[in-house]
């Protein structure tokens, strides 16, 4: 995700803050609740632009409605959704009063409830005042989220590094988790007791269970027969997810993951992306091969994987770099055309005699002696096709 990726995100924040601003500054409830729930449209683009998302865009929407209601820049919600983003501007730091006051936790009412509730009616001077304050908040948000897709890259570089060596993937996993903590992908918290040091990963994870769908009050009355059926018609069951509180507590969840299931990252030869490589069975079980070379990620606008062009894209730079694959190549091509347009005279047959003797020869010179192979490979060709 390079520096245009994320300009494409200040785009679309700069779109939520136009769009929440509208809805906070209009007398008429209608428009209010369309803006409503355009929002979400926005909310998904940015959730398609990357997950980690989820935590910033929420923070931006919070601080601008918040801003409204309260006539107060709330950059207060900066750091209790723990981004410590640096704020020059003193006209925005933090209110004492709302830095002590503890925000409701979510849920559908009093969002609704928070988007639509009237203010009074404002200034240009001070819409101009909330739109520069909600465009620094925004600005600090994306810098904050690039330094964490950094910070979590850098942390995967010395994963790729140690997975790939087999002393660390025969440890345990309690072993593993020790050896990363050392290592500095997680920050270290010691806890000094007798007899000896304790250890753990700084996190909050708080499990959950949640359904992917549901019966109706009256299927739920139904014999357990029936309703057995039912769960097996809507295939609903229970999953387990986890609720995490910001981009760094995600960025830990994955990192523990990885760690937890003992993968192996590699980098990408042909766009150089870290991947985890991954198995092409029909068994899902079975783990990727770890030698994968290229990944499944799109290259640039081609239409096709790093997968599906890399080794023909590694192929083209290893024959550009030397001339005798470049001859090669090029007397190749001349047989092939000459055995595609006279089958009878120069069959199929004898083109792969020729081939596979052109292929030897080929490896016993060097792109030194170029001139060498040439002429030999010339002698050749000229026994198959005078």
């Amino acid at each position: 995700m390079d520096n245009k990726e994320f300009e494409r995100l200040k785009n679309i924040y700069s779109q939520l803050i136009e769009l929440v601003s509208t809805a906070k500054e209009s007398d008429i409830m209608d428009e209010k609740l369309d803006c409503f729930f355009k929002m979400f449209q926005i909310v998904r683009a940015c959730l398609e632009f990357s997950p980690y998302t989820h935590f910033y865009t929420q923070v931006l929407i919070d601080i601008i409605v918040k801003t409204y209601n309260t006539k107060v820049f709330r950059s207060d919600l900066l750091f209790k959704s723990d981004i410590g983003c640096f704020i020059e501007n003193p006209e925005y730091s933090p209110n004492e009063f709302f830095e002590e006051l503890e925000e409701n936790e979510y849920n559908i009412n009093l969002i609704m409830h928070e988007f639509t509730q009237k203010i009074e009616k404002i200034s240009k001077k001070t819409h101009k005042k909330y739109m520069d304050f909600f465009e620094t908040i925004r600005d600090l948000l994306i810098k904050d989220f690039m330094e964490k897709k950094s910070d979590l890259k850098e942390r995967l570089e010395l994963i790729s590094k140690y997975s790939q060596n087999s002393t660390v993937k025969n440890l345990s996993t309690n072993e593993r988790l020790y050896l990363y903590e050392a290592k500095r992908v997680f920050d270290i918290h010691y806890i000094n007791t007798k007899p000896a040091h304790a250890l753990f990963l700084d996190t909050k994870f708080k499990t959950k269970y949640i359904c992917n769908n549901e019966l109706s009050l009256q299927e739920k009355r139904l014999d357990v027969e029936d309703v057995v059926n039912l769960i097996k018609e809507k295939h609903i069951m229970a999953e387990e997810v986890y609720e995490l509180a910001n981009a760094e507590e995600q960025i830990r969840f994955e990192l523990f993951k990885i760690i937890q299931n003992n993968f192996t990252i590699n980098k990408c030869e042909n766009c150089g992306k870290l991947f985890i490589p991954v198995t092409t069975s029909k068994n899902k079980n079975q783990k990727g091969r770890n030698d994968q070379k290229y990944c499944n990620n799109l290259y640039l606008d081609t239409g096709k994987t790093c997968r599906e062009i890399g080794a023909l894209n590694k192929r083209k730079e290893k024959v550009q770099k030397s001339p005798i694959l470049k001859e090669f190549q090029r007397e190749y091509k001349r047989m092939h055309g000459l055995h595609y347009n006279h089958t009878k005279e120069f069959s199929e047959k004898k083109f792969k005699e020729w081939s596979k003797k052109a292929h030897k020869l080929k490896d016993t010179y060097t792109d030194e002696q170029v001139q060498e192979f040439k002429t030999k490979l010339n002698e050749l060709s000229n026994i198959y096709w005078k």
